[in-house]
């Protein structure tokens, strides 16, 4: 017994002398966008070195650590970590592999990225307002199909989101798929001047122009003739252009056609959207993000896109790409509303209407 007693006793006094040692810390190589070419840079991201260069230091005092910490991730990490998400639709597991960090990482930096981005907002998204501005922006809009007077061509589209356990029928939109419905207006050049994002899909186009602070600005601010051009999907009103259902006048045709080919300009700046940011399209999967942050990650793509456009980064949405889902964006067909009257029309928009047809398509 009293050998037994010495042996557990040995035992004892070896598991008190044990040390245990933390587990060296594993870290994946990062990977730096300045060691890329310049074709492999626009693979990843859709854009090129000296844009993410200098989009680091614009926002560096936003995401830069200020704590005494080894484990800080460079500012340049972040960067490209959210912008391969923004441009691949990766979700994160597939994302943090093309930069060397973890899921939780990536995570991270797509929410400092976007929240850095969306507090830049008024500064890359603004519309025309001066009298300069406005001008220059319906000149450009003169040349694309000799339409006057146009501050802008809105419509909406759907980014899809996973199913809401909370207020489900809400963003259940028409295609039967869940969504935020966004309210995106541009100019001639694809430049987005104003973005409205914070609908459910359910909510139709006109609701949330009647929402939107345009609505106000034209109905208060903007006293000279100028408008909007859109779709069907919205009603005609004073400054807001819409096409002619059903035309019988050679000026009446030509005044549709102008209208098609104007509003033509809002669909391709869409698709240059999507394009380049993979993560607005259904085809990559739907985004696993609550709305709110859904609406935030779009606004972020939004600004991104102003910035390369201004910088002529442009994507080829014909080619080398593939094309974006159509199904997030259910605007009737340009001839698929020939037949359908109009509705809610007072009776100043309509002679505006006319009185610009006969003025300029004549």
């Amino acid at each position: 017994m009293s050998d037994l007693m010495v042996v557990l006793a040995g035992l004892n006094s070896r598991k008190k002398r044990r040390r245990f040692y933390p587990r060296n810390r594993v870290y994946r190589p990062r990977i730096s966008f300045l060691s890329l070419t310049e074709e492999q840079v626009f693979d990843r991201f859709r854009l090129n070195k000296q844009f993410i260069y200098d989009l680091c230091e614009e926002l560096k005092g936003d995401m830069e650590c200020h704590r005494n910490s080894n484990y800080a991730l460079p500012v340049p990490v972040k960067m490209t970590s959210a912008l391969t998400f923004y441009a691949t639709g990766s979700f994160q597991n597939a994302a943090s592999g093309s930069t060397g960090i973890s899921q939780a990482s990536m995570c991270k930096s797509l929410s400092e990225v976007t929240e850095a981005l969306v507090r830049r907002m008024k500064k890359y998204i603004c519309f025309p307002m001066s009298s300069g501005q406005m001008q220059k922006t319906k000149e450009e809009f003169y040349k694309v199909a000799q339409f006057p007077n146009v501050l802008g061509v809105i419509d909406c589209t759907h980014v899809a989101i996973r199913a809401r356990t909370e207020n489900e029928p809400a963003f259940r939109n028409s295609k039967g798929f869940h969504s935020v419905n966004v309210q995106v207006v541009c100019d001639a050049k694809n430049i987005i001047t104003n973005v409205l994002a914070n609908h459910p899909g359910c909510a139709d186009e006109a609701y949330i122009l009647s929402k939107s602070r345009l609505t106000e600005i034209f109905e208060t601010e903007i006293t000279s003739d100028c408008w909007l051009v859109g779709d069907s999907a919205y009603d005609l009103k004073p400054w807001l252009m819409t096409s002619i259902p059903n035309p019988k006048s050679p000026a009446e045709h030509r005044y549709k056609e102008a209208h098609k080919l104007t509003h033509a300009v809002i669909d391709k700046t869409k698709r240059i959207l999507k394009t380049r940011f993979r993560c607005l399209d259904r085809s990559r999967g739907v985004l696993q993000y609550s709305p709110k942050k859904v609406c935030q990650i779009f606004l972020a793509c939004c600004i991104l896109h102003n910035i390369a456009t201004r910088h002529n980064i442009f994507v080829d949405v014909d080619k080398g790409l593939e094309t974006p889902n159509e199904d997030e964006d259910m605007s009737p067909a340009p001839d698929e509303d020939e037949e359908l009257p109009e509705e809610n029309t007072s009776s100043e928009a309509a002679s505006i209407r006319m009185e610009l047809v006969r003025e300029h398509f004549s």
